[in-house]
């Protein structure tokens, strides 16, 4: 049942956010790019370097967790709160480097919008347990 609560929950989150950005891109007249799926899309070096250097980070602290998961002294709200600071340094530095370094800064707007609706959603999943973690 876990898995069907999450499969729901990102299908409704991405259906949100695809409509989210569509809406914004009419308001703000925001010209659509071309990005490949699971592509890197990075802005510049420096955006790529400090990215990775993120990723990096955000495995390390994954891993830090599920150790400290499996001997049950982390709480939900910890991990919580991990998630949402990756989830802002992540979008933070995209909207960064979009606002400042491309030819279109409008879409700094998307992607803001995007952790937004992201963070609301991890505080909604979390705070009211919509994945029955029953964890404490």
């Amino acid at each position: 049942m876990l898995w069907l609560n999450i499969f729901f929950i990102v299908i409704i989150v991405s259906s949100i956010m695809y409509l989210t950005k569509w809406f914004l891109r009419k308001l703000f007249n925001i010209e659509k790019t071309k990005k490949k799926f699971f592509s890197y899309n990075h802005i510049n070096k420096w955006h790529a370097r400090i990215d990775w250097a993120l990723r990096i980070v955000t495995v390390v602290v994954n891993f830090i967790l599920i150790f400290l998961i499996s001997y049950e002294r982390i709480s939900i709200l910890s991990i919580s709160l991990v998630l949402v600071l990756i989830i802002l340094s992540d979008f933070f530095i995209r909207a960064f480097f979009e606002w400042k370094y491309t030819d279109n800064p409008k879409e700094a707007i998307l992607t803001i919008s995007d952790m937004v609706i992201l963070l609301v959603s991890v505080a909604l999943v979390f705070g009211f347990d919509l994945l029955n973690l029953n964890v404490s």
